[in-house]
């Protein structure tokens, strides 16, 4: 198979535990990049929380955001494609996860925001600070969401967060599947956005702009909401400690991301 391109899914992936990128894989990445394959971040992240991995991997592809709600491009400062929530969803998300006490966080056109923090954000923010100014993720707190809901600011997504899950899952299933897509991004956590946004959706509009074919595309990923992307390509890999269901989506399952398994996998699929 003739490759030209790669997916990486970040946290839980790209990402080791301590939330960098082996060394190894970034060598692989180097390396692959150097045989003309295309590099692209398809992550459940805001674009600002993407910059400090995108320059440190030298990258100038766009990148689908938010679990595919939005296609940006870091060279213009510009988004490509999207689909944002609409005023009135983001108001009945909002008041919704507020009435049930789920801790909320609201991720704008620029910027991540919370209310009060949580322990998720509280390691974000650490996160956050320990960044070189020029790529730091903005994160910041606000006084009310609602003040968001002028019909004028651009929202991506709304953030569910609570350590019970069972609660968690009484909220999304009570959501009305016509207007809102909901992807568990982490064991505690929800996504949600606009009807019809997936990784695997938004990654196929940025292969069609790049006249790439999917099943010519590696992909990289670990969670629920890495499903949709690992379907669509030709060679979808989970990584080794994904649920049984992400594994089942993917062509092959490989070792954890605190291992040098990316690295392998990519020298033996592209003869590094």
């Amino acid at each position: 198979m003739s490759y030209q391109a790669i997916a990486f899914d970040l946290d839980g992936t790209l990402l080791s535990s301590q939330g960098t990128i082996l060394n190894s894989s970034k060598f692989a990445i180097q390396q692959a990049q150097q045989k003309g394959l295309k590099v692209f971040i398809v992550t459940g992240r805001h674009h600002t929380a993407v910059r400090p991995y995108y320059a440190e991997l030298g990258l100038d592809t766009p990148v689908v955001c938010c679990n595919g709600t939005y296609l940006y491009d870091f060279q213009k400062d510009e988004v490509l494609a999207a689909k944002p929530l609409t005023t009135e969803q983001a108001s009945y998300l909002i008041s919704s996860a507020k009435a049930e006490h789920i801790h909320t966080a609201v991720y704008t056109r620029d910027s991540m925001t919370y209310e009060v923090l949580n322990t998720h954000f509280n390691k974000l923010l650490t996160w956050v600070n320990s960044c070189d100014e020029k790529v730091r993720p903005d994160v910041h707190q606000v006084s009310r969401f609602e003040d968001f809901l002028d019909g004028n600011t651009l929202i991506w997504k709304v953030l569910i967060s609570d350590p019970d899950r069972q609660k968690m899952q009484n909220f999304v299933e009570k959501l009305p599947l016509d207007q809102f897509s909901a992807e568990w991004s982490w064991v505690d956590r929800v996504d949600i956005t606009a009807q019809g946004n997936s990784k695997g959706a938004c990654l196929a509009e940025l292969l069609k702009r790049e006249g790439i074919d999917p099943k010519n595309v590696i992909a990289f990923g670990d969670n629920f909401n890495d499903i949709s992307m690992l379907q669509l390509v030709g060679m979808g890999i989970a990584m080794g400690e994904s649920e049984s269901e992400v594994q089942q989506s993917a062509k092959k399952t490989i070792g954890s991301n605190n291992e040098d398994s990316i690295a392998r996998e990519l020298t033996q699929l592209l003869s590094l």
